[in-house]
């Protein structure tokens, strides 16, 4: 659910129509305000080998307001039966002001602290996206035979401005306090250009051959600038070099591909094999200039096979490699202290990311029985994986020639490592129970992602298994008695290379049950119940609650069209979110804000679909599944 407590304001209008007979034309504009308010506390432990485990602790008080413009167009001109053009521009602007107010200790023991930090920040950001997409299709006499060019511009700026206010202390340096009052101007660009020509050729009755190129062009650059605050002249006004940076980055891609198709309905495979050169130039202009080149040449592989053995079962294959090339924030090396005890930076030397992705699904249907089974698998292999490099200091540290990285706090970095897994998979069953007049549905699942890390230039591996199972039985009695009832548990495993001795398990279970009642004569009442636990997590974070929703109402008017509604949500005000983060090097628990008790009265008409309903709609009961609908 989501984090804090929102308040949205939107408006949106489509468009659609036919300019002449050859053009038609659609559009829409939206508009989005939201004002989010959040209390954030955590608790997070620390990988570090040869070391006593390291724990911090910090609340974050957060609002921000956010507003977002966005308009879309699409001009689809038909030429004639053989071509058409299709235009499709687009531009979004977005305001955000954000401030926090934090508190954060690190410490071995409550007993024996690190350093501790209280700052507050106040953002303002800005920027605008354009994007514009021009396709030309064209169909051959021939069957099969087509050629399509796509060119595509792309456009975006932003700019932010940060002041950051802190106080950190620092217990073993005789309880040293360090003041902290900085402004941060940066802005970022960047521009794209592409071109995408696709030709296919038919081969025999089943086949086809399509030969595809793509050349692209990425232009970014990243201006920060740090003042620090001169209490003589009360403004920030002292240009800070070590913590500022002027950076440009330019990206230019070949790619070129040939894909050879064969199948039918039935039974379709393809393969596809491509070339792909990336040039990569970096200018660092200040604080000290530097140049990096570098270019990088992938083969790149592709498979995909659908079969349908008959009309109850098939399965889906699809294998894929592809090269993601860093961004030009992983790239510039400019530190940033907005958070004064968890440093960041980027990394120049930082080179493309290879993966290898393979999924494969089956699906088994039965209509007759009421059967159902499907089985997902998806595993991706990273080579080259941007991850994170992180010091913790054990005492102050030098960052460079101009910065000190006081004891106990960290700087992370983005660093290629190899040995990035990730595995998911979930399977599900359903049946019908007809002696109870209602369905079964069970499920499974298994993931497991290998993380790969750097901590204190020692390699941490974070392995995080989680098996997950479930059951619902949900009724088919009858349109006016409806139910559900269901259970969920995941089991999460995380062992570390460093500190293979922690116990870092934990055990997330659900268990709810949904009844909706609905007399002939339209009244009907609704409740949702769902008692959620959690064990093994951090101290304060083993919690049990209840959530507990309902509601009561009235269908009247023809056809009983018309419904009124009182409704209740987290009745007993037991609401919370708690989540757990792993990375290479920390293992989080986190509680959110969330909203909590509201009473909603709701009037809703509904407008039927002209024509005879098909013979195997179910009858409308109210707030059928999780949650409340409204008709």
């Amino acid at each position: 659910q989501q984090s804090g407590i929102s308040r949205t304001n939107a408006f949106g209008i489509n468009y659609g129509d036919m300019w002449g007979k050859k053009l038609e034309v659609t559009g829409s504009y939206f508009f989005n305000n939201s004002n989010t308010n959040n209390d954030q506390v955590s608790n997070a432990q620390y990988f570090i080998k040869d070391s006593s485990t390291q724990l911090y602790d910090e609340t974050n008080f957060s609002g921000t307001d956010n507003y977002n413009n966005r308009v879309n167009m699409r001009f689809e001109y038909k030429l004639d039966s053989s071509n058409s053009f299709i235009f499709s521009p687009s531009l979004s602007f977005q305001d955000n002001d954000r401030s926090s107010a934090v508190n954060g200790v690190r410490y071995y023991t409550l007993n024996d602290l690190i350093s501790r930090t209280t700052y507050r920040s106040q953002s303002l950001s800005s920027g605008f996206n354009s994007n514009n997409n021009l396709l030309y299709r064209h169909s051959f006499p021939k069957k099969g035979r087509t050629l399509s060019v796509n060119l595509s511009a792309g456009f975006n700026d932003r700019k932010s401005e940060v002041i950051l206010e802190s106080v950190n202390e620092y217990f073993d340096s005789g309880n040293v306090n360090d003041t902290t009052q900085q402004f941060t101007d940066q802005v970022v660009k960047g521009r794209s250009y592409s071109t995408n020509i696709v030709y296919t050729e038919p081969l025999g009755k089943k086949g086809q051959l399509q030969f595809n190129y793509s050349p692209s062009w990425n232009i970014n650059s990243s201006d920060q600038e740090v003042y620090q605050y001169d209490n003589i002249a009360d403004k920030y006004s002292r240009f800070d070099t070590s913590l500022s940076n002027r950076f440009d980055n330019r990206v230019t891609t070949q790619n070129a591909g040939i894909t050879y198709r064969i199948g039918d309905r039935d039974n379709m495979f393809s393969a596809g094999l491509s070339y792909r050169n990336t040039q990569l130039d970096s200018d660092r202009e200040f604080p000290r200039p530097a140049t990096v080149d570098k270019s990088f040449n992938n083969i790149l592989p592709s498979l995909w096979w659908r079969k349908k053995f008959n009309a109850k079962e098939s399965i889906r294959l699809f294998y894929r490699a592809s090269a993601n090339t860093p961004s030009v924030t992983q790239l510039q090396d400019v530190v940033n202290n907005n958070n004064p005890l968890f440093f960041t930076t980027g990394n120049p030397d930082l080179i493309q990311q290879l993966s290898h992705t393979l999924s494969a699904r089956y699906t088994y249907t039965n209509t007759a029985k009421g059967q159902s089974f499907f089985a997902n698998v998806y595993y991706q292999r990273a080579d080259d994986y941007v991850g994170n490099a992180t010091y913790i200091a054990a005492s102050d540290s030098a960052i460079g020639s101009d910065l000190i990285l006081p004891r106990g706090a960290q700087i992370s970095k983005p660093v290629n490592l190899d040995g990035y897994n990730s595995l998911r998979t979930f399977l599900t069953w359903g049946m019908p129970l007809k002696f109870m007049k209602s369905n079964l549905n069970l499920n499974g699942g298994f993931t497991w992602v290998k993380t790969p890390g750097l901590v204190n230039k020692v390699e941490s591996v974070t392995d995080n298994y989680a098996y997950s199972g479930g059951i619902v039985v949900s009724s088919n009695i009858s349109e006016y008695i409806d139910f559900n009832v269901s259970y969920n548990a995941s089991y999460n495993k995380i062992d570390n290379s460093i500190q293979p001795q922690l116990d870092n398990n934990y055990l997330n279970q659900n268990v709810g049950a949904q009844l909706n009642l609905l007399s002939k004569k339209g009244w009907f009442v609704q409740n949702d119940v769902i008692n959620t636990s959690f064990s093994g997590l951090s101290e304060g974070f083993n919690q049990n609650y209840w959530l507990w929703n309902a509601a009561i109402g009235k269908k009247f008017l023809k056809n009983q069209a018309g419904e009124l509604k009182l409704s209740v949500f987290d009745l007993l005000k037991q609401n919370r979110s708690i989540t757990r983060n792993v990375t290479d090097s920390y293992v989080e628990d986190v509680q959110n804000e969330v909203l909590t008790q509201y009473f909603m009265l709701t009037f809703s008409y509904r407008l039927r679909n002209f024509g005879t309903p098909k013979q195997n709609e179910r009858p409308n009961i109210p707030g059928q599944g999780r949650g409340f609908r409204t008709f």
